[in-house]
């Protein structure tokens, strides 16, 4: 199941980003989740990775979607076409949804990321449930550049 809503840039209602030279530049990206989203093994589209870029630091920030025992984890990386899984994973069991906050992703995969000759979809994971789901918003803020 995807996520109910989607945003103005994976819409195409907003452009894409993309470095003139050979600047690092950031996107940020976010989605408002409602708690029927978060459930187990939910994933959904978030930002976009431009065609001929690689990315070189990613930030995770999140409301707080679980009450109670806070049992939330995501997953961040790229999806597949279909947008049903991932093609390359950044990140696994990231807790910063259970409070709210925000944390780097540092991972080789990001870092080791080969450029594509298309646009990539970046994507969260729900890998654990939430203990009790609220909805908030999830921003992802990608700094990639021109390879």
């Amino acid at each position: 199941m995807a996520f109910t809503n989607s945003n103005d840039l994976l819409n195409g209602r907003t452009p894409t980003v993309f470095p003139s030279g050979s600047q690092v530049v950031v996107q940020p990206a976010s989605i408002a989740l409602l708690a029927g989203d978060l459930t187990l093994n939910n994933i959904g589209a978030v930002g976009v990775l431009p065609a001929g870029c690689v990315p070189v630091a990613m930030y995770v920030d999140s409301a707080e979607l679980d009450s109670g025992t806070n049992t939330i984890t995501l997953d961040i990386g790229l999806l597949n076409a279909a947008g049903t899984a991932f093609d390359t994973t950044f990140a696994t069991g990231l807790t910063v949804a259970q409070a709210g906050g925000v944390v780097q992703v540092l991972s080789a995969n990001l870092l080791r990321l080969a450029k594509a000759s298309g646009d990539r979809k970046i994507g969260v994971k729900v890998s654990a449930a939430p203990n009790v789901a609220q909805a908030g918003s999830v921003f992802i803020h990608t700094h990639y550049r021109a390879a």
